[in-house]
């Protein structure tokens, strides 16, 4: 199994079907950071994706690659332990790009005690969006997550910078990329504290997926839902479809979204397993 050095279109093109998560495509295309095992370096037709921002993995490609699979135990036990454990992650967390994946899974790695659960995809159409202010939420100021904000977070003496760029890192790798790639919004609070932000997390050709996160202290006063839907209308304006992820448990991002007017496209099946 090689781990290979570069991701990008090309690599994209070998791996990915129509039924992949965009989320680890971003990936695989160099687009957004994580790593990609694959069968073969020249002619790659089944791989093993991780993705940095999601922090869990996906098997992509050909599923009855019978050398691929054969190899699936050995993979996970000399290469993707030793690399959760070094990120002092106790359990490796997967997902299939297709259900054909299951059958060779359960037969390599099945003597393991697999949990699973389930999440939910919401997409966007082109529609309009209802148009929304963007200077204030009640009593936050709303910025945009743009290059004249990142750059000069000194200046705007943020109390909370770290926790937007930890976010933009985590799903980025760098704060160039996401400038040169990705788009956002923040709610700030009278305190000049970032409160709730809405930003794009992982690109793959005209699809963006949406990060939403709020600090405990200010949930519940819609902060959310506000940012999300200015940053779908930034995306129609850019002409990118929306990606949004969920816990089928997660009733409030659920709602969330189809008050944005996204509409839920599938179900898949996340499994995992402690060692």
């Amino acid at each position: 199994m090689i781990r290979m050095k570069e991701r990008n279109e090309w690599l994209a093109n070998q791996l990915i079907t129509s039924s992949s998560d965009m989320m680890f495509a971003g990936v695989v295309a160099g687009d957004n950071p994580g790593e990609v095992w694959v069968d073969d370096e020249l002619n790659p037709s089944s791989a093993l994706v991780w993705s940095s921002g999601l922090g869990c993995f996906t098997f992509m490609g050909d599923a009855r690659n019978h050398a691929f699979n054969q190899s699936i135990e050995k993979l996970i036990e000399d290469e993707v332990i030793p690399f959760l454990k070094h990120k002092d992650v106790s359990y490796f967390e997967f997902s299939v790009d297709s259900e054909d994946w299951y059958p060779a899974l359960y037969e390599y790695i099945g003597n393991r005690k697999i949990d699973k659960s389930y999440q939910y995809v919401y997409k966007s159409t082109m529609e309009p969006v209802q148009a929304s202010s963007s200077d204030a939420i009640g009593d936050f100021k709303v910025v945009e997550i743009n290059e004249t904000l990142l750059l000069e977070l000194d200046k705007r003496e943020l109390k909370n910078a770290d926790f937007l760029v930890n976010y933009i890192e985590q799903y980025w790798g760098t704060i160039s990329n996401y400038i040169e790639n990705g788009y956002g919004y923040a709610a700030l609070s009278e305190m000049n504290e970032v409160a709730s932000i809405a930003v794009s997390s992982a690109k793959f050709q005209s699809t963006q997926s949406i990060g939403v996160e709020t600090l405990e202290n200010y949930q519940r006063q819609g902060l959310s839902g506000s940012l999300v839907t200015l940053l779908l209308q930034k995306f129609n304006e850019c002409q990118i479809i929306a990606w949004w992820d969920c816990m089928e448990s997660n009733i409030a991002s659920q709602k969330t979204a189809e008050k944005a007017g996204l509409s839920r496209s599938h179900r898949y099946q996340i499994n995992w397993f402690h060692f």
